[in-house]
């Protein structure tokens, strides 16, 4: 991408905003999730002129609901969140475009997907940790890490492993955050993660993305446990990153 007219920084833009409208409309977090993977695919292969960002953005996220089968708002609605930049025909259009580059393969997994896997693990095990509040937070890292490039070319069951490592470190730091069972089910040993949870820890801290904050102010509601303000160690021990001793 960062040969194209369309930067890794204006993506994280497009993605900061596509947060906005789907909280807006009241949408699934799969859903956002399936639409930035339209969209980066979809850049993958296209050179696409800037000024069509944000209508790749909406036609995304418009395919994505209608592959979940949800009453999505009409197309005209997803003109009026870009102030009405675009007309309805350029909304389908691109919509077309998408859905012919992709091949009409818009299945597939997302970093949910394997937050979900990931999670049932962590709760069949005894760690006193309260499930929901490290749920809502990992929604939120997995959210956060919708915005780094870095991530992108990561595979997505590293990124949802890396996920669950900081949330747990997040909320107990001074336990390891893995465990022999992540290991056993996820294939991932702590250093397999050691590339990407600084990633997603400095998208935590705001070191990276930090005038972008639609997730942060998302996950502030009370309706999330606040999530966001949690605070997290600034370092996370190289000790952490070593293989688990638990059997």
């Amino acid at each position: 991408m960062a040969k194209k007219d369309v930067s890794p920084n204006m993506r994280a833009i497009l993605v900061d905003w596509l947060v906005k409208v789907a909280e807006e409309y009241k949408l699934h977090s799969d859903t956002l999730h399936l639409s930035i993977s339209y969209i980066d695919r979809f850049l993958s292969m296209n050179d696409l002129n800037r000024k069509k960002l944000q209508l790749l953005g909406v036609s995304s996220m418009l395919i994505a609901l209608k592959y979940e089968k949800i009453n999505h708002p009409p197309v005209d609605e997803f003109c009026y969140v870009t102030d009405n930049a675009y007309t309805k025909k350029e909304v389908v259009k691109m919509e077309a475009d998408i859905l012919k580059h992709l091949k009409f393969e818009v299945g597939g997994p997302t970093i949910m997907t394997f937050l979900g896997y990931y999670f049932t693990v962590v709760a069949l095990e005894d760690y006193q940790i309260p499930n929901l509040k490290l749920e809502f937070l990992g929604y939120y890292l997995a959210e956060l890490s919708l915005l780094e490039n870095d991530c992108v070319i990561l595979l997505l069951a590293l990124v949802a492993a890396s996920v669950v490592f900081l949330s747990r470190f997040t909320i107990q730091p001074k336990l390891h955050p893995w465990s022999s069972a992540l290991q056993d089910f996820s294939s991932y040993k702590p250093a397999d993660l050691k590339e990407c949870v600084p990633i997603i820890h400095d998208l935590q801290l705001s070191k990276r993305r930090g005038p972008l904050v639609a997730s942060r102010n998302k996950y502030k509601q009370h309706e999330f446990k606040c999530i966001s303000t949690l605070a997290s160690p600034q370092e996370i021990p190289n000790s952490f990153f070593e293989d688990v001793k638990d059997s």
